[in-house]
């Protein structure tokens, strides 16, 4: 710890206290953390403090700020910052956000989204951010008059992975770590009057029309006259929640490998389950994916018509950024799926991955003897593809029935989403190929001849 002598629990050095303690079990010889730093009273605290630890706990520390270009007086913060880290000699990172994609998710969600965007990209342990105990208090409340659910009124944790975005596949997100959420607004403030720190204001901070301020400036008041530990109640109550949250996630985890396999849920297992424990996994599911939850009454509409409409209804319910869908006993999670092209046709350019996007897929070409769509027989007329417009043949076997491809598709118990986006292979008039079925015969590569193995990949 930076200094040996004991703090009073109200004194302004209990916060190095607090947050050294709640640093020490979780960082590791060299760790780099990066501080949200917004120039405001919180943040700056939070800096002092970390500095001030550093050297003790064996970390490397910088900061990074986030221009949402909201405020008039945005780059005033950032100049603040840039002369904060500068006189510490704490290397600072500025970034311009776009909240342009986010607008219809309203000012607040936007910035959030931008911002948590900004630090799913930095190259650090853990991005270390000031929320606290009041922080803590104003969220529960908040969520819960949204009407929020057990895991979206959970706690903000102390420790947080998440997701890494833009990094790539197998990228690493630096985690969330917020060191001061047992640290009340009145010790931040006592902490910053003892050590004559400075910051900006925010005069957003001021404006009721946003919940948060309506809360903190209106609400909050009234109830602390009454009620003056909120604060610490509203945080145990969130605890609560988040222990509940954790204990529903393992009750997912447990249903999902009775009744999951991929994409597919099998109905019989839901009803066994009943309603509440199959809404549980379906938003578990979700989230698994880095898809929001659905919205309540969308989620229920979907559990109505999976357990209730007929056996040949073709159930498909919207839910945020995926569809639930029915098909042959089992419920599909699947992306929200673009309309079948009225006409498609399509020419191979020979490359052995051929994105189609308009069909939500790509079919994969691999080169090799004896398998496959005889190269030869296809010489130089190439290869195009195109969809069902019905009536289509197909003969599988040497000296076998030629069948419709209608009945070879439903026997093959593909779904009826994916036969409408089903690139079929022709050579020149002739339908050649079928992805999922194989080579029609007298086009197929025998033992002394090349062909190609064509695979259909659709998008998850």
């Amino acid at each position: 710890m930076a200094s040996s002598r004991k703090s009073k629990p109200n004194s302004p050095d209990s916060i190095e206290a607090t947050v050294g303690a709640a640093l020490k079990h979780l960082l590791f010889p060299g760790a780099k953390l990066v501080l949200g730093l917004s120039g405001g009273l919180d943040s700056v605290v939070l800096l002092e403090v970390l500095r001030r630890l550093a050297g003790p706990l064996g970390f490397r520390l910088s900061c990074l700020h986030v221009n949402h270009g909201i405020s008039p007086n945005a780059r005033r913060w950032a100049a603040f910052c840039a002369r904060r880290c500068k006189r510490h000699d704490i290397a600072l990172a500025l970034h311009q956000v776009d909240l342009e994609p986010y607008r219809a998710e309203g000012m607040e969600a936007a910035a959030r989204r931008a911002r948590y965007q900004v630090y799913a990209r930095q190259k650090a342990d853990f991005i270390v951010l000031a929320q606290h105990l009041d922080d803590q208090a104003e969220t529960l409340l908040l969520q819960l008059l949204r009407g929020a659910g057990v895991k979206g009124a959970a706690a903000m944790p102390l420790l947080r992975e998440q997701d890494s975005g833009s990094k790539g596949k197998g990228a690493r997100a630096p985690a969330i770590l917020r060191p001061m959420l047992a640290v009340s607004r009145k010790e931040i403030e006592a902490y910053a009057k003892a050590n004559k720190l400075k910051w900006v204001e925010d005069e957003s901070n001021a404006d009721t029309r946003y919940d948060r301020n309506f809360l903190r400036h209106r609400v909050l008041p009234v109830i602390a006259r009454a009620f003056p530990g909120y604060r610490v109640t509203l945080a145990r109550a969130a605890g609560h929640l988040a222990e509940a949250s954790l204990i529903l996630d393992e009750l997912a985890n447990a249903d999902a490998k009775r009744a999951v396999t991929g994409n597919k849920l099998v109905l019989a297992e839901l009803r066994r389950i009943g309603v509440a424990r199959t809404k549980n996994l379906v938003r578990w599911l979700l989230l698994q994916q880095g898809d929001a939850a659905p919205e309540a009454d969308r989620l229920q509409e979907g559990l109505r018509q999976l357990f209730q409409a007929r056996d040949d209804a073709a159930v498909r319910v919207v839910l945020g950024a995926r569809e639930l869908r029915r098909y042959a006993g089992c419920a599909y999670l699947l992306r929200s799926l673009a309309e079948v092209p009225a006409e498609l046709r399509r020419d191979w350019d020979g490359k052995r991955v051929w994105p189609l996007p308009e069909l939500g897929g790509t079919l994969h070409f691999v080169r090799g003897p004896g398998a496959g769509l005889d190269c030869a027989l296809i010489g130089k007329r190439g290869l195009s593809v195109s969809l069902r417009q019905g009536g289509e043949k197909l003969r599988l076997q040497p000296g076998g029935s030629t069948r419709s491809l209608k009945n070879l598709l439903q026997e093959a118990r593909m779904p009826p989403w994916e036969r409408e986006r089903l690139p079929l292979i022709y050579c020149a008039d002739a339908l050649v190929a079928v992805p999922g079925l194989g080579v029609a015969s007298g086009w197929q590569a025998g033992g002394g001849s090349v062909g190609w193995t064509i695979t259909w990949k659709r998008q998850e």
